[in-house]
C-alpha cells in the first residue's frame, strides 16, 4: 500500500449548509488517535434524524464547517492512543462519536466511549440499539416515567426511535400502546412490532380516534418527535395527569403552547417535558452501560426486534438522508463501509 492510501481515508465531508447534495464523498486524512482515545475501522454507521438537522442547519448544536457527519458507528479497533492497552486491537465494538466523524471509513473516539459488542450483537443491531434505542428507553424511562398498566402514544411509530419506544413500552409493562403512521403499509407494520391501536395522523380527526381507544380517558403518555403541527391534536387526547414528551420537530417548527392551553395543562395536572438524548446522557453517565446492556440482553433473548431499512452504502449518504426526508423509510438507517 502507498503512504498516501495508508494515511487517508473516504469519508462524507460537510462543507456548507443546505439540502443532502452536500454531502460529498472526499478523500480526507486519516486521523490519529490522541492519548486516551482508539481508532476504529469504521464497518457500518447509524444515520440519525440529528444529522440531517445539522447540514440544514436547525440544530441547536452546530458543528463548524467542514465537518464529518454521524454521530454512531460500529466496527473494529484498528490503533490505541497512548495510555490505552493494544489489547483492545481487532475488538469489535459500538461507539457514540458526539456528532461527528462517524461517515468515514475510520473514526476516532475517547476509549470511555467504546462498547463492546457481545456475540449474537451483529452491527446493524448495535447501531440500532445505540442511539435510537437508548432513546426510547430514556424517553419511556425516565422522562416519560412510565408505570405498569400506563398507555402510550409514539408519534411517527414507525420509525428509528418509534419502532423502538413501541416494543420497549410493553417490555416495560405498559398498557395500551398506541403508535401514528402516515401509509397503511407503515401502519400495518406496526401491529406486528406490538402496537395495540395504529392511528393515520394526516386524519384531521386521528386525536378522537386516540380518545376512543382509551376509552374517553386519554393517554398518559405521548412521545412526540413531530412538533407543532401535533400541539392541539395531543392535547385533545391526554390523560389528567397525563405526561406530554417532545423531542423533534419533524414538521419544521417548535411545538408552541398558547396561555389557553397552559391554563388547560396547569388544571389537568399534566407535563410538559423536553429530551435530548446526548443531553440525558451527559446529565446521567451511570445510565449509559446499565441501560444498553438491558436493551443488549433483550435483544439476545428475542425480546427486542430493530426494525431495519435497506441499508445504503456510505457514498450514498444523501440518497439515505433523502429517503429519510421523503418518509420512504421505516426503522433505523444504516450505511456500510466496506467496499468504497
Amino acid at each position: 500500500m502507498s503512504k498516501s492510501k495508508e494515511f487517508s481515508m473516504k469519508a462524507i465531508v460537510v462543507s456548507e449548509r443546505g439540502n443532502p447534495s452536500v454531502l460529498q464523498l472526499q478523500n480526507v486524512a486519516k486521523p490519529i488517535p490522541k492519548p486516551g482515545e482508539v481508532l476504529l475501522k469504521v464497518k457500518a454507521a447509524g444515520v440519525n434524524f440529528v444529522d440531517i438537522m445539522q447540514h440544514q442547519g436547525s440544530y441547536p448544536r452546530q458543528l463548524p464547517t467542514p465537518y464529518i457527519p454521524g454521530m454512531e458507528v460500529a466496527g473494529i479497533v484498528a490503533d490505541v492512543g497512548e495510555g490505552v492497552s493494544n489489547t483492545l486491537i481487532g475488538s469489535r465494538v459500538a461507539a457514540i462519536t458526539a456528532f461527528a466523524g462517524g461517515y468515514a471509513e475510520y473514526a476516532v473516539v475517547p476509549r470511555q466511549q467504546l462498547v463492546p459488542l457481545p456475540d449474537g450483537i451483529s452491527d446493524r443491531t448495535a447501531l440500532a440499539l445505540l442511539v435510537q434505542g437508548l432513546s426510547a428507553f430514556f424517553l419511556l424511562n425516565g422522562a416519560g416515567r412510565l408505570k405498569s398498566g400506563e398507555s402510550v402514544l409514539v408519534h411517527a411509530a414507525a420509525g428509528g426511535v418509534g419502532n423502538m419506544a413501541v416494543q420497549i413500552a410493553k417490555l416495560m409493562g405498559a398498557g395500551l400502546v398506541i403508535g401514528t403512521a402516515s401509509s397503511e403499509k407503515k401502519r400495518s407494520r406496526l401491529y406486528e412490532i406490538g402496537v395495540d391501536c395504529a392511528v393515520n395522523y394526516t386524519d384531521p380527526n386521528w386525536s378522537q380516534e386516540v380518545l376512543t381507544a382509551t376509552q374517553g380517558q386519554g393517554v398518559d403518555i405521548i412521545l412526540d418527535s413531530v412538533g407543532a403541527s401535533m400541539v392541539s391534536s395531543n392535547l385533545y387526547c391526554i390523560a389528567t395527569g397525563g405526561r406530554f414528551v417532545t423531542y423533534g420537530w419533524l414538521s419544521g417548527e417548535f411545538p408552541v403552547f398558547t396561555s389557553e392551553q397552559m391554563k388547560g395543562i396547569l388544571f389537568k395536572n399534566q407535563s410538559i417535558t423536553g429530551f435530548a438524548v446526548d443531553v440525558w446522557i451527559e446529565q446521567h453517565p451511570e445510565q449509559f452501560n446499565t441501560s444498553l446492556q438491558q436493551l443488549f440482553t433483550w435483544s439476545l433473548e428475542g425480546k427486542l426486534h430493530p426494525v431495519f431499512n435497506p441499508t445504503f452504502s456510505l457514498k450514498d449518504a444523501a440518497f439515505a438522508h433523502t429517503a429519510i426526508l421523503n418518509r420512504e423509510t421505516s426503522g433505523k438507517v444504516i450505511l456500510t463501509v466496506d467496499g468504497l
